[in-house]
């Protein structure tokens, strides 16, 4: 699916019928591991994979220049528009040591 089609699946006021319960998330960032060529991405969900969830939408991600550590913004996104915004939330830079088993690629099946 492209982005043309996924924007197509979302129309805005539209109420989904049964048959059309898929849930889609815009992605805010994608990030690409410097040493394995994995990646990472991010949307309006507040969890990534293998960590607690956030308090707030994650907004942005990044390694650093090695892989060695793994850094992502948690802030709000505008993904509910300006009524989703609930000031007194700090946005706040979050960075993670990276392990080998959480970066590399995983043996196909």
């Amino acid at each position: 699916m492209d982005l043309f089609e996924a924007r197509q699946l979302v129309v805005p006021g539209a109420t989904p019928n049964a048959k059309d319960q898929s849930l889609v998330y815009a992605v805010n960032d994608i990030s690409f591991h410097p040493v394995h060529g994995t990646f990472s991405t991010c949307d309006a969900r507040t969890r990534l994979k293998t960590f607690e969830a956030a308090p707030r939408p994650i907004s942005a991600t990044t390694f650093n220049r090695n892989g060695t550590i793994f850094a992502y913004a948690v802030s709000y996104d505008w993904s509910k528009s300006h009524s989703g915004m609930t000031p007194g939330h700090p946005n706040k830079l979050m960075l993670h040591a990276c392990k080998d088993d959480e970066v590399k690629r995983r043996p196909k099946k």
